[in-house]
């Protein structure tokens, strides 16, 4: 059997060193891409295979070394207008991810992509600034970023759902689950009639999964079904008047809701009767004005996002993936203190003519 070959046998018969082997291997930019390409089809074709117990020592040497910024990380958003309180959702994601980069050895920073128009002025800004990773973060509406960057040079993560494109490996809360979770907490406390009330826009974001959940649980979870309000046009948080009259109109017992405006919920109990209030149930804690809810664990999804693209971006992984993979966060349910269900009211039917 032929010996294996290793990275001094691929050197010297590539006229190189050991070292820039190394990097072709890791897909590393600090040389050409020519030779990357014809060092790993020298690889491929002398059948070289890495010795995980040399990677792993080599891991542990680069860990034990001194904390220092070994890469630059930056979370690009775009849609949410100058000034615009991207909410605790937002605020606790990049505490995570800004916590778990800087435990890593990244430094970590964010770029509005309204502030760069054109594809070559944001690739300009990104590679002076040493980017290697990027984090695609919440996006106010979905959108298809494919002509936005030359991704081939980054290794990228998406912790958003509400990215249409390009397809990235994709960390982000368990949206399916966390309304299913909802749903069998608000009818195990006692609750019959369950509804969703969402903008077209959020349904979208979150790619239909609750509206799905909440379909499911009105055929299988042993409650009276609701029609969802999925409000049309161009607005992604809900109007309150026409919240309150799809109150009036289905009678929920409970509603679940994912508001912008924290003030939401409380205008619109405020013009509701005391008596037929439903209990109101956010998909994102926390909010003051919600009975109860799910908390998506935001700090938690930052941190695999950041363990992801680190891990990326030691292997050497850049540009756009062939096959994807979804690390889904569950969330927890924060039961509070919600009011005891209202009383069943009657359906208004409209009389034959």
């Amino acid at each position: 059997m032929p010996a294996a070959s290793t990275l001094r046998s691929l050197a010297a018969e590539a006229g190189v060193s050991p070292m820039t082997v190394s990097l072709a291997l890791r897909n590393s930019s600090e040389i050409s891409a020519a030779l990357r390409e014809r060092l790993q089809r020298l690889a491929a074709a002398r059948g070289y295979r890495p010795d995980p117990h040399v990677a792993k020592l080599m891991h542990h040497l680069r860990t034990r070394a001194p904390a220092r910024a070994t890469a630059n990380i930056c979370g690009l958003t775009l849609n949410w207008p100058r000034g615009t309180s991207v909410g605790p959702y937002g605020e606790r994601l990049l505490a995570g991810l800004m916590e778990r980069a800087e435990s890593l050895g990244f430094s970590f920073g964010t770029l509005r992509l309204d502030d760069y128009p054109t594809r070559s002025a944001l690739q300009r800004v990104l590679v002076s600034r040493g980017v290697e990773g990027i984090l695609v973060l919440p996006l106010r509406e979905p959108c298809d970023l494919s002509d936005r960057l030359d991704w081939s040079a980054f290794s990228v993560v998406s912790a958003t759902s509400s990215l249409v494109g390009p397809d990235f490996h994709t960390v982000m809360p368990s949206h399916f689950s966390n309304m299913l979770h909802a749903c069998q907490q608000l009818t195990q406390a006692g609750f019959r009639r369950i509804g969703l009330a969402i903008s077209r826009i959020w349904d979208e974001r979150v790619q239909h999964r609750w509206a799905g959940g909440i379909a499911w649980h009105n055929q299988f979870g042993g409650t009276e079904p609701v029609l969802p309000l999925i409000q049309e046009g161009p607005r992604a948080e809900l109007d309150p008047a026409t919240l309150a009259r799809w109150i009036s109109r289905e009678w929920p017992d409970a509603v679940i809701v994912d508001p912008l405006d924290s003030t939401l919920i409380e205008r619109v109990v405020a013009t509701l009767p005391v008596k037929s209030c439903p209990a109101m149930v956010a998909m994102n804690l926390p909010n003051p004005a919600a009975d109860c809810g799910i908390d998506q664990r935001v700090e938690r999804i930052g941190a695999v996002a950041i363990e992801t693209l680190a891990a990326m971006i030691t292997r050497g992984e850049r540009g756009i993936p062939e096959l994807c993979n979804a690390v889904m966060v569950a969330g927890q349910w924060v039961p509070g203190m919600p009011r005891e269900a209202p009383p069943a009211q009657p359906r208004k039917t409209q009389k034959r003519r």
